[in-house]
């Protein structure tokens, strides 16, 4: 497969879904027949079937009720312009223009920092509370993040000022992720370099302070979805280009997962402690026991259905607050299961069954696939449907991990696109990027 096929696949949520199931049910089975992870239950191989073919059927739902449509507004914008799905530009809209993106950059960069000096304000708090020393607890890792995730943990349920504060300006650096991603593709001056290095130092900052390789993660995703979104139409001699610009974040990636991985030395979990054997298993792992997390969730599931609380649990969350419903009894790390190693995530479908059971394995990746095709076209056109399209394409590309939206970073993230970054991305009249 070459690059701008994998851009593509990337890109096209459905192709996205069945690669990333196809790969980690692969990887899966391996283990199955390996022995390394018992076999599956009948209700958890039901469950896997229904989610691979809800999520299709639903995207190719939206795609069919389109093509009904006889009317094809992207081919003569002046026809009637009644067609659900479509995006015509007003003639009075906001373009996104060098000096607007570079604007939207520089403040969500500064957003970032704001976010990094909460979180290393946070540590100092639990350095106090635990009586510890800002500096040895720093140094080390282990201790650092074990406090962490009860500090973490014993908020789940509260909406203090210090975790709002820090889903506001987490949230609009990650859109500066997203504008990064346009910046890289269209820009030809060597500026979007130093950007891109600013906003990896401030992400790779925040992940070691974390000590969580996944929203680093997440926010390259960002960066590469937007970047692979604004370039189905590459063409075949700006490839090289393309290799270029995306290899610095790839690499962050891997590095970062390293880093972690040698901090925290969880390759011990595995009997690999400080071996490269242990750390390409621990990627193995990552990948491959959600899945038998899951078969281990189902066949001690006892019916007690959360009825949205693990689905919608930031506005559950508010409701509680409220006093309108019970405290949601919920974990942010999930609880620890040996299959035969631990593992702490169950893949996105267990939030879905334990709140509605199989009606919500049916309906929930069918209503993620059948919005994704309906915003699909416009993504390429506005920025805030190409921010929501992109917010919409990491839980897909990590449903075979977890449930990501159980912070009200993400809602925020796809409100603050509408709100405050409403720019078009192209004009019927004019290119993609104006100048």
């Amino acid at each position: 497969m070459d690059l701008s096929a994998m851009m593509e696949c990337l890109a096209h949520p459905l192709l996205l879904f069945l690669s990333v199931w196809g790969v980690t049910l692969a990887l899966y089975l391996g283990g199955v027949l390996a022995g390394t992870f018992p076999s599956p239950h009948a209700l958890t191989v039901g469950t896997l079937s229904l989610n691979l073919v809800t999520f299709p059927l639903g995207y190719l739902t939206w795609t069919l009720f389109k093509d009904l449509i006889p009317l094809d507004l992207d081919r003569d914008p002046k026809r009637d312009t009644s067609r659900l799905g479509t995006h015509t530009p007003r003639p009075d809209a906001k373009l996104l223009t060098p000096r607007r993106m570079q604007r939207a950059l520089n403040i969500t960069l500064v957003l970032g920092v704001i976010a990094l000096l909460l979180m290393l304000y946070r540590i100092a708090l639990i350095a106090g509370y635990s009586h510890i020393d800002f500096w040895e607890l720093v140094q080390k890792p282990r201790v650092l993040r074990f406090h962490l995730v009860r500090y973490i943990e014993s908020g789940a349920s509260k909406t203090s000022l210090m975790t709002m504060l820090l889903s506001l300006t987490s949230g609009l650096f990650a859109i500066g992720f997203v504008f990064l991603g346009v910046f890289l593709r269209l820009d030809e001056t060597i500026r979007k370099y130093a950007y891109l290095l600013g906003f990896l130092l401030v992400a790779l900052t925040t992940c070691l302070l974390n000590l969580s390789r996944y929203d680093m993660t997440v926010s390259i995703l960002y960066l590469i979805l937007a970047y692979c979104v604004t370039s189905l139409s590459v063409h075949r001699e700006q490839r090289r280009r393309l290799t270029r610009d995306l290899l610095l974040p790839m690499a962050a990636v891997v590095i970062i997962f390293i880093a972690v991985e040698l901090l925290l030395r969880k390759s011990g979990s595995y009997g690999e402690a400080g071996s490269w054997r242990g750390v390409l298993f621990s990627f193995y792992w990552y990948l491959a026991s959600p899945i038998a997390a899951f078969n281990d969730f189902l066949g001690s599931f006892q019916g007690d259905y959360g009825l949205g609380q693990k689905t919608f649990f930031p506005f559950y969350k508010w409701l509680y607050r409220l006093d309108l419903v019970p405290q949601p009894n919920i974990s942010n790390y999930g609880e620890f299961v040996h299959i035969p190693y631990p593992a702490n995530v169950y893949t996105y479908l267990r939030n879905f069954y334990e709140d509605f059971g199989l009606l919500g394995v049916a309906l929930v990746p069918y209503a993620l696939g059948w919005l994704t095709a309906a915003i699909k076209d416009r993504a390429r056109r506005s920025f805030p449907f190409l921010n929501l399209y992109v917010f919409l394409l990491v839980p897909i590309f990590f449903s075979f991990y977890s449930y990501p939206l159980l912070s009200s970073q993400f809602y925020l993230q796809i409100l603050f696109g509408f709100v405050f970054f409403r720019y078009e991305l192209s004009h019927e009249h004019g290119p993609l990027y104006q100048r």
